[in-house]
């Protein structure tokens, strides 16, 4: 088990700085110093390391946003810390990574789809309820419609390559959906929450 933890931790630091396509499982043999057939004992192709890098990644993103929730009561500073989060896992990701995916490992893209279309858009939710309790958020909206919606237009980043020849950083174009998103939905009280964050900060 402690080799194949270390070959999909090696593949998933390469699938993130070269994209999936270009990675082989050569790549990945030599890369940790065993024999193909070695790592063909562990993982039967390179779909399904594919697969288990994927998984892996969002079980641990998961679990990071799950200790945020716990410990931030603030719906809108709830939501800063998790862009945060996220943004700071995108930077280690190559542009291609998620193109590779959808085109050349549909069953794993598929896979990451579903989990954003329930986890990620059960977190919006939640934190909608959260922040109408609150008196953050305004009560006259759809909650499903604006959360599916977030999360689409949100990951739709992740997944465009026309990025590259955009003069836009990705991180900036996210930050700006967030925002976007909650000067939507605030109340007065919230808006005065979202206009105190230093959005820019690394933090």
């Amino acid at each position: 088990m402690e080799l194949v933890y270390k070959i999909q931790l090696t593949a998933e630091r390469l699938f993130s700085c070269f994209g999936v396509k270009s990675v082989t499982m050569d790549d990945v043999a030599k890369e940790i110093s065993i024999s193909k057939k070695t790592l063909y004992k562990c993982f039967r192709d390179k779909e399904s390391l594919v697969m288990c890098t994927i998984e892996s990644h969002m079980q641990e993103t998961e679990q990071a946003i799950d200790e945020i929730i716990a410990v931030e009561e603030n719906p809108i500073y709830q939501l800063y810390k998790i862009t945060q989060y996220i943004i700071g896992k995108q930077r280690r990701f190559s542009p291609s990574m998620m193109y590779d995916l959808k085109k050349y490992h549909p069953s794993s893209f598929q896979i990451f789809e579903k989990h954003r279309s329930s986890h990620i858009v059960n977190h919006i939710k939640q934190n909608i309820e959260l922040g109408r309790n609150t008196g953050h958020y305004r009560n006259d909206f759809d909650s499903q419609v604006i959360a599916h919606s977030f999360s689409m237009l949100s990951f739709s980043v992740f997944e465009s390559i026309e990025l590259n020849s955009l003069e836009i950083a990705q991180n900036d174009l996210v930050i700006e959906i967030i925002r976007y998103h909650l000067r939507g939905i605030s109340t007065f009280e919230g808006l005065k929450i979202v206009d105190e964050i230093d959005w820019k900060s690394k933090s």
